[in-house]
């Protein structure tokens, strides 16, 4: 009896080391995930899109040999879902569709998948799609006004501006006594109201950075660059990964005279920017007017040459062909 007793207490002793050696590495292998997630945020709060996924992909393989099956909160979707916004920012616009198929299959009726995957169908160049999804997420939760605002924002990159007015006005006609002032403002701005927009925003007590860019846009459609400028002035962090940001306060520089700094913040948002948006279009047209502002032609009707083949129907461009013909 006492060697059963002990044999079973070695056992047992045996067992427990075991547990607590096997223990350890899955708290080390979950460690080893929750690092490799949180630097690959980080990495995309910089723009290296790439780096981040590649952090992704390895915290992947950690999660499908270990903490799915012993964890109740699970990294899965979301290394899933950060995956295919970095898939989206490098132009793998198929693989990014992919993965929001795969989640909105397991959640359906997920307005936040839905208008992920609704943005991915405009960056395809299936508006109807795009538009229905935008519609079904909306309609879920209309109080929701920040996705009004994304959809609008994304069907106008995309070349349906008519659509994010329709939204807009529907907005203020609708929910205008229920709206707060940057959501109102917003509105406003994406409508072309820039001064009501201004007056508005100007008035918000301890402005965030979101509603701090939507005011500069504001005072630079209306003219007031060095305002502009003075309004993200302490966002430099922030601006030297924001293509939108960078341009703004490219074009900003450009009112004051400062074209060779205007240039620098177009050159670094164009890699930044998605290809085939409104925001790149304007980027490389705000290029071509710094380069020739700095009166070097030559390079001036290379870029616009380059500009022309991609967009042959831009009036303005071909205006301005015109002009640097007689340089």
């Amino acid at each position: 009896m006492r060697f059963i007793r002990n044999l079973l207490l070695t056992i047992i002793c045996i067992a427990a080391i075991g547990a607590a050696v096997l223990f350890g590495y899955f708290r080390f292998r979950g460690n080893r995930e929750t690092k490799l997630l949180s630097k690959g945020l980080s990495l995309m709060e910089q723009g290296n899109y790439r780096l981040a996924r590649d952090q992704f992909a390895e915290a992947q393989q950690y999660e499908d040999q270990i903490t799915r099956y012993f964890s109740d909160d699970s990294m899965e979707e979301d290394l899933y879902k950060y995956t295919a916004i970095c898939d989206f920012r490098l132009g793998e616009i198929d693989a990014a569709a992919s993965i929001y198929d795969r989640l909105l299959r397991i959640h359906p009726r997920d307005p936040s998948l839905m208008v992920s995957r609704a943005t991915v169908y405009a960056a395809q160049g299936q508006m109807e799609e795009a538009v229905e999804l935008f519609d079904t997420a909306i309609a879920i939760d209309p109080t929701n006004y920040s996705r009004v605002y994304t959809a609008a924002m994304t069907l106008r990159e995309y070349g349906n501006n008519d659509t994010g007015l329709k939204y807009f006005e529907n907005l203020l006609a609708e929910h205008d006594e229920e709206i707060d002032d940057l959501t109102r403002g917003q509105a406003l701005c994406f409508l072309g109201r820039y001064k009501e927009a201004s007056a508005i925003l100007d008035s918000v007590e301890n402005p965030d950075m979101q509603t701090c860019f939507l005011l500069a846009c504001c005072k630079e459609y209306t003219g007031e660059h060095k305002e502009a400028l003075e309004l993200i002035a302490d966002y430099s962090e922030e601006i030297s990964s924001s293509p939108e940001m960078l341009n703004l306060k490219g074009t900003a520089l450009c009112g004051l005279g400062k074209y060779k700094e205007a240039l620098a913040c177009f050159e670094q948002a164009l890699p930044l920017s998605q290809g085939g948006t409104a925001l790149q279009r304007s980027i490389l047209f705000n290029r071509i007017a710094a380069v020739e502002n700095l009166r070097d032609f030559k390079r001036a009707k290379e870029l616009a040459a380059e500009y022309s083949d991609k967009y042959p129907n831009d009036e303005r461009m071909n205006r301005e062909n015109q002009f640097l013909q007689s340089r």
